[in-house]
């Protein structure tokens, strides 16, 4: 009986440490990705859509999987509500939010770049692309920062974001994009005299630094001024405002200067203030950019309240 006794409490020491050891793992174990995102009171926007979306294969399935997963505040902004969420089809939440996720793992290491890269989306490559980079040790996608950064979940990331990204196929090209702002009518007529509006429609990529109608207006370009110019003078002072096969985002600005704009190779703009004003050569004080990476089919726009002056 003694000896059992021995025995049994020799194999208790044995088997005890291993027991511990299992407990200790499965509590160091990352949640499910559904826990993690109805444990956080900042998604619960992005838990409904997710629902509603039928996504189950991606918020189960063995990944791995990076989610950037926009806040109640980023849907609010975007104005979608409950009442709103309600109304979209499955097809369209599905479509939005799978422009959030990417078919890989990325944690922020891996998301470091000295200019925006481009990722594939679970909506594929092109138009289905969203751009991460990187500026004073932080992380950005389409040039907003990534906020809660490498939440480890059982089949991959999630990292928390201020602003719902929308995929660039649904504003277009940057033709479209800045048809629809209603501000950028003299812009538009300065690039068409000048023999560029046409360019925005094609396949090559840009930057455009947008000014307002009140911009231009201030300026001296009125719809008179504008037809009476010179093409050549105009084109000049038209391609000052774009930077040809880049796209530049807020991340992306935050440089002591810029590559060289599609005015010529010496016709530099620079960057102030984290990316939030920009200065030309001849201006006397940086313009405002007022909105910032809005981004097409073939480029990025910013929208400025000044025109640039070489």
């Amino acid at each position: 009986m003694k000896l059992f006794i021995i025995k049994y409490a020799l194999l208790a020491i044995i088997v005890l440490p291993i027991i511990g050891c299992d407990k200790e793992d499965t509590a160091g174990q990352a949640p499910s990705f559904d826990t993690f995102i109805k444990g956080d009171a900042r998604l619960t926007t992005f838990a409904k859509a997710l629902d509603k979306a039928q996504l189950e294969a991606f918020k189960t399935g063995p990944g791995p999987f990076t989610w950037f997963a926009p806040t109640n505040e980023a849907f609010t902004a975007a104005l979608i509500t409950d009442d709103s969420l309600s109304k979209m089809t499955q097809g369209q939440i599905s479509y939005l939010l799978l422009y959030h996720l990417a078919n890989s793992s990325l944690s922020a290491q891996d998301m470091l770049a000295v200019n925006s890269a481009p990722r594939n989306s679970q909506l594929g490559s092109g138009s289905g692309q969203f751009y991460t980079g990187s500026v004073n040790g932080e992380n950005y996608i389409n040039g907003t920062k990534i906020i809660a950064r490498d939440n480890k979940v059982s089949n991959g990331y999630v990292h928390v974001i201020n602003r719902l990204n929308v995929p660039p196929i649904l504003r277009g090209n940057l033709q479209s994009v800045l048809s629809s702002t209603g501000q950028h009518g003299l812009f538009i007529a300065a690039l068409t005299r000048a023999g560029l509006w046409t360019s925005l429609s094609s396949a090559s990529v840009f930057t455009v630094f947008a000014p307002t109608d009140a911009a231009m207006t201030a300026a001296g370009y009125t719809s008179a001024s504008i037809a009476a110019a010179t093409v050549a003078s105009l084109a000049a002072a038209m391609r000052y405002h774009y930077i040809l096969n880049l796209r530049l985002f807020t991340n992306d600005l935050n440089r002591t200067s810029l590559p060289a704009t599609a005015a010529g190779s010496n016709q530099y703009i620079v960057p102030s203030d984290n990316g939030t004003k920009i200065k030309g050569k001849n201006n006397t004080a940086p313009v405002s950019i007022t909105k910032s990476d809005i981004l097409g089919t073939n480029g990025v726009v910013h929208i400025i309240d000044g025109v640039l002056k070489q």
